[in-house]
């Protein structure tokens, strides 16, 4: 346990926020009940989205692809994602006891940041990769090499897991009174380190690469209109593959600015915790359900699309269909061959 000393730290979750003595804020129930709604459905969605395409990657092979590995371990992570949901929902109704101990604090912190570094480090690395295929034909026989992406994956949890070290450290129980929360204190010395980290490192430059390069990409494709498309990579797939790859970055970017706000927020207070409190209630709510519903988004972007993520999810849901109906008709069958016993009495 530990006690609060600086006046400087954020807290994860809807529910694990810290209440201040001379802070009274309570949720009002249709507010629970409402971010409890949003937050299971996009639980829901996302379980169900990216389980099917964890699958198709996996089950067809024509999937099997380099950039479709990116998107599979997207999804792996929006799946790990996803599962932080019923803790989230747990702590906005019960918000002044958290149950996992002082470990389970740190690693909540932990995976959480790991996950998140994750994401965007998988979507700079596809990327680069469509901008180094479309702007460099002659390396795109290198590029297509899977031992290469299973290269570069590992490398982005090894880089992902490195830089969220320090929010393991910085996180513990806070005990006051008969209350108990999950927190993440900074000290003013090590703001600056935070800021470079989370704000900087793992989305500012990010973001700014992935825009320069998709618009750089935009620029290429317009100006090879005239020209005939390679034979094994037409103009028309390079666009849909360019403009579904787009959206997924665009729709990380939205999702997760609010979540960067409230770090500013809370890491360079400019005012009393009082003064800025609901503001920042405000986007500890965005910053949550927008984090969590960027994990239910991917899949149904690949189905609007693209359609070869849209007839493989269809085969996948007829197959499941087809099995479940196979078995209900070998069953009764099976009913139908057994003798029909007549009762027997003394």
């Amino acid at each position: 346990m530990a006690n609060l000393t600086n006046d400087t730290y954020t807290s994860y979750g809807i529910g694990m926020s810290f209440h201040d003595e001379n802070t009274s804020f309570e949720e009002s129930n249709l507010v629970k009940i409402i971010l409890s709604v949003v937050l299971s459905a996009s639980m829901t969605l996302s379980l169900i989205g990216n389980c099917c395409t964890c699958a198709v990657i996996c089950r067809e092979r024509s999937m099997r692809i380099p950039t479709n590995y990116y998107l599979l371990n997207l999804a792996i992570t929006d799946l790990m994602t996803a599962l932080f949901i019923p803790i989230e929902i747990y702590m906005l109704w019960v918000q002044d006891y958290y149950p996992l101990g002082d470990e389970g604090c740190r690693m909540h912190f932990l995976i959480w940041d790991v996950l998140s570094n994750c994401s965007v480090l998988t979507i700079l690395a596809f990327t680069v990769e469509r901008y180094l295929v479309i702007s460099k034909p002659f390396l795109r026989q290198r590029l297509a090499l899977n031992s290469r992406v299973f290269k570069i994956i590992t490398a982005v949890w090894i880089i992902a897991c490195i830089f969220s070290i320090p929010n393991g450290i910085y996180a513990y129980l806070v005990e006051k009174k008969e209350n108990i929360y999950c927190c993440l204190t900074v000290k003013d010395n090590d703001k600056i380190y935070l800021i470079a980290v989370e704000l900087i490192v793992f989305f500012v430059v990010p973001m700014t690469v992935i825009f320069v390069l998709y618009v750089l990409i935009a620029l290429n494709l317009k100006s090879k209109r005239s020209q005939t498309p390679h034979p094994a990579l037409g103009k028309q797939n390079k666009n849909k593959a360019v403009k579904m790859l787009a959206a997924v970055a665009a729709s990380f970017f939205i999702c997760w600015s609010p979540y960067t706000v409230l770090r500013l927020i809370i890491l360079i207070p400019r005012q009393k915790y009082n003064d800025y409190f609901q503001l920042e209630r405000i986007f500890l709510y965005l910053s949550t359900i927008n984090s969590y519903l960027s994990t239910a988004v991917n899949p149904i972007l690949y189905s609007l699309m693209s359609r070869k993520f849209r007839h493989a999810f269809k085969d996948l849901l007829k197959s499941r269909t087809q099995n479940r109906n196979h078995r209900k008709q070998q069953g009764c069958n099976n009913l139908q061959l057994q003798p029909v016993l007549k009762p027997h009495y003394i």
